[in-house]
């Protein structure tokens, strides 16, 4: 009995750091290795704003679409992020804003200004996607966060490649700690 106890306690032990381990590798493969293909439609995924201006993570989004439009991986561009309680404007106007005044032409730019999460981000612009006959997309997003945005597109039928932006250093190691446990959540709500 005491043989069968000390086996359980060792599993229980060992299988969440080998999963924490895995989905570690994920994060960092994706952040590492993914690569946009042409597509329909540049999705960039919302990030904190700063009065009327992106922070700096979101900047380093908004400069990894521009560069894809600008190379003509995709013709148009979703921006996609609601208001937050602590922001002066949504984040989908504040995106667009720059974009438009670094020569993206607004007509080419759809807001999506109502999520909140990475989920909803990706739900209302699969339902924009549908609506304009859009079939396949780019996800920009920073690095840490490619692999589970990639993995909710893929649950809600988008046809995605990735674009990983950078992380702001000081914030790498917090946020790709605190993007494990978002994946696990992510995983146990099938979301």
């Amino acid at each position: 009995m005491k043989r069968f106890i000390k086996i359980i306690l060792i599993v229980s032990i060992i299988v969440p750091i080998i999963t924490l381990i895995i989905i570690h590798l994920q994060i960092s493969y994706y952040a590492n290795h993914a690569k946009p293909s042409k597509a329909d439609v540049i999705i960039v995924l919302g990030c904190q704003v700063w009065g009327k201006s992106p922070s700096w993570s979101l900047e380093y989004r908004l400069q990894k679409a521009l560069e894809l439009y600008q190379g003509k991986y995709a013709n148009h561009i979703i921006v996609s992020g609601g208001q937050g309680k602590d922001e002066a404007a949504p984040e989908a106007s504040v995106m667009k804003n720059w974009l438009v005044s670094r020569g993206v032409p607004g007509n080419f730019i759809i807001e999506e200004g109502k999520s909140t999460n990475t989920f909803e981000n990706l739900s209302f612009s699969k339902n924009i996607m549908d609506k304009n006959s859009l079939k396949t997309a780019i996800i920009v997003s920073n690095d840490f966060h490619i692999f589970r945005s990639l993995r909710i597109a893929g649950n809600l039928g988008i046809t995605a490649t990735g674009a990983p932006a950078p992380t702001v250093d000081y914030l790498k190691s917090y946020y790709h700690s605190r993007e494990i446990l978002s994946v696990i959540k992510s995983i146990a709500l099938n979301r």
